[in-house]
């Protein structure tokens, strides 16, 4: 296992208008009250099969850039905490108001939480097989 810093690389984010598109057309919606995530599984034949994400943020959640970039950023920081947990997937995360004041511990379990009701977190291994042996 690598020792080194967990980060998001430049790849992992959704970037095109296309992209994002596809994902409002035929994306499932999960909501949470401190977002809605929109999910799309990763084809099987698809080569890059890893987790991709993007936030929308618009300003009519919050007329200030400052508040709406720490929504951003804390959505970031769950997405580059938990990414070895989540399954090669395109998600987007629209934030809403109920997410200004809250800690980042907060935002990952919602998140989480959230992702799970839509089958996007990897089963852990080792707490299975203690299940088994108990």
């Amino acid at each position: 296992m690598e020792t080194g810093r967990i980060s998001l690389r430049k790849q992992e984010k959704l970037r095109t208008r296309k992209d994002f598109d596809a994902l409002k057309e035929h994306g499932k919606a999960c909501r949470d009250p401190f977002f809605t995530v929109l999910v799309q599984t990763a084809e099987p034949d698809d080569p890059v099969r890893i987790l991709r994400y993007g936030v929308i943020c618009s300003r009519k959640l919050h007329h200030s850039a400052v508040v709406r970039n720490r929504a951003r950023r804390l959505i970031a920081e769950t997405i580059r905490l938990c990414k070895e947990t989540i399954l090669p997937c395109s998600i987007l995360i629209i934030p809403r108001r109920a997410i200004f004041g809250t800690k980042q511990q907060e935002v990952q379990e919602h998140l989480l939480r959230t992702l799970k009701k839509a089958g996007l977190i990897r089963e852990k291994h080792g707490a299975t097989a203690r299940s088994a042996n108990s």
